[in-house]
């Protein structure tokens, strides 16, 4: 018992006053996890807000890192609540400790640790001792060796002194089932030794092990990611948000001429216009980066040409049908000429090319935005009219 203490001892002694020295912990790992986690969801969220996974994964790595990030914090707490009462001489967590030695016969080691064996035999006893009041571990300690006896210290650790004295007088002890094994342990070998000792690197208190961390980080995580799943239902609905410098148009298309977008979607997303006609229209941009494109036939790609009749407002003041990029919320307004020919026209974003896809229709006696009545139309008002006032004059 003395060389024991004097050994713990002389470790402190090492040490030095006021040094703590952390517990292992596996908090640091776990944040740096979640952390990536979280980074790697961010950029996939910054670019495909569209995707369903996004938003859920995203909440679910945020509570994960802040679930980690408050575990380590509350563990390094307490680590550092035991440096301090250890420094101003606050009350040391004793523990009661039974250590029994004893020798294995030479050969014999291997028929010792087969499951008919006395360490077998002893270490089923684990399950049995944890139920008993105060019992805290057992360790069992082999050093074989090659020829001649091979030694074997087994340890229990008790939180108090009763709990040892009644593992002693009321069950079967290690002592006892080490004498069931005569052919196998050398006669006269069997030590025992009752020790108080106080021990700074063992520490038997809960607390969160790599298990209990998972399973935590998981059911948490699996929380976040229903709870972000449940706003992308939510964000389906799109809604007005306050601040917005731009408001949604109140009458539609034909009456408007405004093409609205955002994360990532086109309103209307098919639209028509009358031949060889020129139109001013309004790209109304929600919010993050967009524009609109309109291509000379139904193919859109980055390799085919857009229509190049634009007279105003098109980017760097070109002639071809492309808006300047904006970040929303932005307006772009522009001015060009409708293809001749009656058909099926395609428009695209060019930072968004799968999501953000529209179909303009160019047919004759389509509506000019803005315009109360298709051209025809109109036209035919104004003959009627002049042949009305004919009609008075010649009354």
């Amino acid at each position: 018992m003395a060389d024991y203490e004097s050994e713990e001892h002389s470790h402190h002694a090492e040490v030095g006053p006021g040094v703590h020295l952390p517990d292992p912990s596996v908090w640091p790992l776990i944040v740096g996890i979640s952390l990536l986690l979280v980074g790697g969801a961010l950029v996939w969220w910054v670019n495909d807000r569209d995707s369903a996974f996004t938003g859920p994964l995203l909440g679910a790595s945020i509570v994960a890192a802040l679930v980690a990030v408050g575990g380590w914090a509350y563990e390094d707490g307490k680590m550092k609540r035991k440096a301090e009462e250890e420094q101003h001489g606050g009350p040391r967590l004793a523990r009661f400790t039974q250590v029994i030695t004893f020798a294995i016969a030479d050969g014999r080691f291997e028929n010792a640790s087969s499951q008919a064996g006395v360490l077998k035999r002893i270490e089923a006893s684990d399950s049995d001792l944890r139920n008993l009041s105060g019992f805290q571990d057992l360790r069992i300690i082999a050093s074989p060796a090659e020829t001649g006896p091979s030694q074997v210290l087994v340890e229990t650790t008790w939180s108090d002194r009763e709990g040892l004295a009644t593992y002693d007088e009321t069950r079967q002890t290690v002592l006892d089932m080490i004498n069931e094994f005569p052919e196998q342990v050398v006669p006269g070998s069997v030590q025992v030794f009752d020790m108080v000792v106080v021990r700074d690197t063992k520490d038997v208190a809960v607390r969160f092990g790599l298990g209990t961390a998972a399973t935590l980080i998981g059911g948490l995580a699996i929380g976040g990611f229903l709870i972000g799943a449940g706003l992308t239902l939510f964000e389906g609905e799109r809604v007005a948000v306050p601040g917005n410098d731009v408001a949604p148009p109140d009458d539609g298309f034909a009456e408007t001429g405004v093409i609205e977008g955002g994360n990532f979607w086109f309103d209307p997303t098919e639209i028509s216009l009358p031949p060889a006609t020129e139109v001013t229209l309004t790209f109304v941009n929600t919010e993050g980066p967009h524009n609109i494109e309109i291509f000379p036939s139904p193919e859109m790609g980055f390799d085919l040409p857009r229509l190049d009749t634009c007279i105003e407002g098109c980017q760097d003041g070109g002639t071809q049908v492309i808006t300047e990029m904006t970040q929303g919320p932005a307006e772009s307004t522009f001015t060009f000429v409708t293809p001749d020919e009656p058909g099926e026209y395609g428009f695209w974003c060019v930072f968004h090319t799968d999501q953000m896809r529209g179909t303009l229709t160019v047919e004759e006696g389509a509506p000019v935005p803005g315009e109360t009545a298709p051209p025809d139309d109109a036209e035919n008002g104004d003959d009627e009219a002049e042949d009305e006032e004919n009609g008075m004059g010649g009354a």
